[in-house]
């Protein structure tokens, strides 16, 4: 039996290198679908989730992401994903691998934690991003959403910050202690099984697609470029970045004022080609079709 009611505070130190996603209103299997999973990939329970790491180590013979699934209590579901998932296969951007927004008609809020750079959390509703924290503060369009609730717990956002060395005034921000308790608080995400997670104990869902989106592009064209928006001077061609279909122009005379633009490609084709990591999951048995490995 899985025990909930831990709260969320305990994530500043028990976050490293995930990604968790939690969503308002669905179950973590849908959840798990929007984040990238084929419809139909089955719920593998925890002892076929642990043989497949055990018999498939990431750096020997990857499978695609699996991602522990649960529930948050309060009609919250979650899926815990690794870190590295953030960045894949479209999750951050407006549209999941199939076009369907994690966030499409509900709340979801979601905090990505390398174990080196600071944590980065957002609160999304219906893909408009509401509130945010990173290294750079708060943001989004509601950038105080949390601010009573970190009130309560003893915050007060008008605090000045004693200068460091340099006679800098570092901006006021709460630990993420108090972030992640203010979250939880909020949204009522106090029911999340940090037992069943520290011990490896969810179920989990393949949380890839089968087909990987493959985009080709035109090349970037030769100028001339429009002129610079700050000093009206020329723009020369900085560097062609195809993989996300952009290139790049500066102007020599403002390049360290942020004379600078990013300029879109022209898409000449959009293809699927199979998910590499599907492959992998052949030779493991039955543990993609019955939830059960050899």
């Amino acid at each position: 039996m899985i025990e909930h009611g831990d709260g969320l505070a305990w994530l500043h130190r028990g976050l490293e290198g995930c990604y968790l996603t939690f969503a308002e209103g669905i179950p973590a299997e849908e959840l798990a679908v929007r984040l990238g999973a084929p419809a139909d990939s089955p719920v593998l329970d925890a002892d076929t989730v642990a043989a497949i790491e055990r018999a498939a180590p990431p750096w020997e013979q990857p499978v695609p992401d699996i991602g522990r699934i649960g529930d948050a209590g309060n009609g919250w579901s979650f899926v815990l994903l690794p870190c590295t998932a953030y960045w894949e296969h479209g999750r951050t951007g407006p549209e999941s691998p199939y076009g369907r927004c994690p966030s499409h008609g509900i709340r979801t809020v979601s905090a990505v934690y390398t174990g080196m750079d600071p944590a980065q959390i957002d609160v999304m509703h219906d893909g408009q991003h509401l509130w945010g924290y990173s290294d750079s503060g708060f943001n989004g369009s509601r950038p105080h959403l949390l601010n009573t609730a970190l009130a309560d717990l003893g915050w007060n956002a008008d605090e000045e910050e004693e200068k460091a060395e340099n006679g800098e005034v570092p901006p006021h921000s709460p630990s993420y202690e108090l972030l992640y308790a203010a979250l939880g608080n909020f949204f009522g995400l106090n029911g999340l099984p940090r037992a069943a997670i520290e011990n490896r104990t969810l179920p989990g869902m393949f949380c890839e697609p089968r087909e990987l989106p493959r985009h080709e592009y035109a090349d970037a064209p030769a100028g001339p470029y429009g002129p610079c928006e700050q000093c009206g001077g020329p723009m020369v061609l900085s560097h062609v970045a195809k993989a996300v279909g952009s290139y790049v122009l500066y102007c020599d005379r403002c390049k360290a004022l942020g004379g600078y633009r990013v300029e879109g490609l022209t898409r000449t084709e959009e293809r699927t080609v199979p998910n590499p990591k599907w492959a992998n999951v052949n030779l493991l048995g039955d543990a993609d079709g019955d939830g059960n490995a050899d």
